[in-house]
């Protein structure tokens, strides 16, 4: 950790912290009061504010950016978008030339005579119909450029990997790694046993998971949990809770329908690149021959939310933040859907891809700083307090991931990703996959990714940096603080005892589970039909 977050994450943290809530809180219900005397229920998103200055200088980066996602069809039309921008400035500056015309006419009409009247009001005529088409050009140009910047990708930093993610570190390797060797950190290595069993024969061999009734009630990709499988569930949550409060984070239980533009500002499409649905799209269909009532109208413009990313960025849009408060931090709880839930494979199998799970998400804001790898904060609280960059904020969020995926016993990796497994919005994005010997594979379980201003200049979410009395745009971090059916995944494969038939509950999450040490068939698991 570098010594700007020492700095700020030190033997101070806890009183810090808690200052810092007390604060949040009484800012929340003035907020609170403003927005309910103002909201209504057709508000929407401000044009976004591109950043086309930077673009323009910066060219090269862009492009750059683009070639690395694959994205060379977008990469061929920033030369277009700049052009674009430069006339749109060029049309903006001859506007303002005849705006002062027109001033300039309009004073002197009272001193004019009747003939001098009379060619003033046609040349009057002629500069407000030549104004009214320049207006027009600028609104056209103006369109293609948010057509095109709606499909340009932040930068990447300069050590960003560009083919294959760079391993940062392991979490628990007490071992020596092989593909074919189940990775337990808990248990002994159980000779006799030739290949592990998966999450979902452990799973129904304990009574803990359900996918045939759900796939009868729901269909594919969904799941039903079971006796002691629901109370992993919820000691995961409350585990990932408690390590998210330590670090300052502030809970909060997210909607998980949201505007489609809310989804759209923060960087996520109804279609991936390969054309295949991310995003549910939430229509109240109208009794056939009537009107179409509010509601059906309404709905739709909602989805259902991928992650709680997209609710808790929604929830500082258009707002102006106190530098005090940085960093902002938020940890929602709520339940995600996803439309793409696999489409071959062992991603298919059991509840390692699904369309509805539980997620905890980390959010935070910071004010917008250059975001080279060695740049230190240059913003302080008035209490004198340094306040983090994003670089720094991030690697603060993928330290709290390690804590919380490391406490669990899991061997876990780290992994710097590459461009092209990057979302549009993120700067950097880092992994975590654990090892999971029934799919014979690593799995993600958590990701974290700087944003820088993509979002916030999006959802025109500023700060107002209270000792200088200026006002810059945010920069925006969201990570994974539990994955929960992941998780479930990686427990059952890696502490199930074939001998004992049974799973070993990592020590972090029995406090939460009524102090047991095994889940196994018994008092709260077995076969319900």
């Amino acid at each position: 950790m570098s010594s700007v977050m020492q700095s700020t994450m030190g033997q101070s943290r806890a009183w810090c912290v808690g200052r810092k809530v007390c604060r949040y809180t009484a800012k929340l219900l003035e907020r609170q009061k403003r927005l309910s005397s103002s909201a209504t229920s057709h508000s929407v998103l401000p044009s976004p504010r591109y950043n086309l200055k930077h673009l323009e200088a910066n060219s090269d980066l862009y492009i750059r950016s683009c070639n690395l996602r694959r994205l060379e069809g977008v990469a061929a039309k920033i030369p277009e978008i700049i052009e674009c921008y430069k006339g749109a400035n060029k049309l903006r500056s001859s506007l303002t030339d005849i705006y002062t015309r027109r001033k300039i006419l309009q004073l002197s009409f009272s001193k004019a005579t009747t003939d001098q009247r009379k060619k003033l009001i046609v040349d009057l005529q002629e500069i407000k119909k030549y104004a009214s088409n320049v207006e027009e050009e600028i609104v056209n140009l103006e369109t293609t450029i948010a057509k095109f910047m709606d499909l340009v990708p932040n930068i990447l930093p300069d050590n960003c990997p560009t083919n294959e993610e760079f391993v940062v570190k392991y979490l628990n390797p007490s071992f020596q790694h092989e593909p074919s060797r189940t990775a337990n950190s808990l248990l002994p290595d159980y000779k006799g046993v030739e290949s592990p069993k998966d999450h979902v024969d452990i799973g129904t061999e304990l009574g803990l998971i359900d996918l045939a009734t759900a796939s009868k009630v729901s269909g594919h990709a969904f799941y039903y949990l079971l006796g002691d499988a629901v109370s992993l569930e919820l000691a995961l949550i409350q585990y990932a809770l408690s390590v998210a409060r330590r670090y300052g984070f502030v809970m909060a239980m997210p909607p998980s329908v949201v505007r489609r533009e809310f989804a759209e500002a923060c960087g996520f499409r109804p279609r991936d690149t390969n054309g295949e649905q991310q995003i549910y799209n939430i229509t109240i269909a109208d009794v056939e021959g009537t009107q179409p009532t509010q509601l059906a109208k309404a709905s739709e413009r909602l989805c259902l939310t991928g992650t709680a990313e997209i609710p808790l960025a929604g929830y500082a849009s258009g707002e102006i933040l106190s530098s005090d408060l940085c960093p902002l931090k938020l940890v929602g709880v709520s339940r995600s859907y996803r439309a793409e839930a696999g489409s071959r494979g062992r991603d298919t199998r059991g509840i390692y891809r699904v369309h509805e799970f539980t997620k905890v998400e980390l959010f935070a804001w910071t004010p917008e700083t250059d975001i080279s790898e060695e740049s230190e904060s240059i913003y302080y609280t008035k209490s004198g307090a340094k306040i983090p960059t994003s670089v720094e904020l991030l690697e603060n969020l993928r330290e709290l991931q390690e804590e919380i995926i490391g406490g669990l016993g899991l061997h876990a990796r780290v992994l710097d990703m590459p461009a092209s497994d990057l979302g549009a919005s993120a700067f950097k994005k880092y992994d975590i996959e654990v090892w999971m010997p029934g799919r014979g594979t690593w799995g993600e379980v958590t990701s974290a990714s700087n944003c820088t201003d993509y979002q916030s200049r999006r959802l025109n979410t500023r700060v107002k940096i209270e000792n200088q009395n200026s006002i810059v745009f945010a920069h925006t971090l969201n990570g994974t603080a539990m994955a929960v059916p992941r998780v479930i995944v990686a427990i059952l494969e890696n502490f199930y005892d074939p001998i004992r038939k049974a799973v070993k509950i990592p020590k972090v999450l029995r406090k939460f589970m009524d102090d047991k040490e095994w889940i196994e068939i018994g008092n709260n698991n077995c076969k319900l039909i």
